[in-house]
């Protein structure tokens, strides 16, 4: 007997302030259908960009992180439906990496390591992504040009996921929008798995990457890519995959091999 979740995947304008997010968040959450448990959502660009780029200091990024998610978790105790909010960025010592957070309607977030590619020289690489269980269902996150790396897609496939969601902001995403589709596409026709591209836009500066859903056939079932939010529900299914860290070990390495090949600054 299958066992399935039903997932609300947003599109919002990335731009906004913390307290027009949460709003926008709480609207969503009056439009959705009584199946869903879960919510997937970016996270506000611009506080990131600044960190990023060396514009704020990490207490001003963290600053907004306590607010947004203060700002949620009053959202979902009134929904009594959980939130995933990516990218954020957690710092241990002085290494800071893009992280995933999920806020539930009880208790406090919970973050899971993210990327496995280094963005910058301020946020480094985590040794191995960790995978979401919420609900009974899997998820794996890939982060900006990880979509462009099969082996990125292959360890979450071993690492057991149900599905793979590529992560990919406006502003941070430096990658054609019509390019992250297709790529979407052909990570899930690769690995047979679902694909959820997480993407947003920014209004005022025109600028989006899409939102979509690929099956594991390579069907868009679900796509957006105009200035308007919007949200839509997928039914995910346990897979029940075996878990390889044998393989997961294996990818890991070539990514690591692949980063420190002199051919690597040249990728897209």
């Amino acid at each position: 007997m299958s066992y399935r979740r039903t997932v609300a995947v947003v599109r919002l304008d990335l731009s906004t302030s913390s307290r027009m997010y949460a709003e926008t968040i709480s609207d969503v959450l009056e439009q959705i259908s009584s199946n869903v448990s879960l919510l997937l959502c970016l996270s506000s660009v611009t506080s990131l960009y600044d960190f990023i780029n060396g514009r704020k200091r990490y207490s001003n990024y963290r600053n907004y992180v306590r607010n947004i998610t203060k700002k949620l978790l009053n959202v979902v105790r009134r929904r009594n439906v959980s939130i995933i909010i990516t990218p954020l960025i957690r710092k241990g010592g002085a290494k800071a990496h893009f992280s995933t957070a999920i806020i539930p309607p009880l208790g406090q977030p919970v973050f899971k390591a993210g990327n496995i590619l280094p963005i910058n020289d301020k946020i480094s690489s985590n040794k191995t992504p960790e995978v979401f269980e919420v609900g009974g269902i899997r998820l794996c996150f890939i982060y900006l040009n990880e979509l462009e790396v099969p082996e990125a897609a292959r360890v979450c496939k071993f690492l057991g996921s149900d599905a793979i969601v590529a992560v990919s902001p406006p502003l941070l995403t430096k990658r054609d929008p019509d390019l992250t589709l297709k790529l979407g596409v052909v990570r899930a026709v690769e690995n047979n798995i679902p694909l959820v591209g997480l993407g947003g836009y920014l209004a005022s500066k025109r600028l989006q990457q899409p939102t979509f859903l690929v099956n594991s056939s390579g069907e868009v079932v679900d796509f957006y890519n105009d200035y308007e939010p919007a949200v839509f529900e997928v039914e995910i299914e346990r897979l029940d995959r075996s878990v390889r860290l044998d393989l997961v070990r294996k990818y890991l390495k070539l990514i690591r091999e692949m980063r420190i090949h002199p051919s690597y600054r040249d990728l897209p």
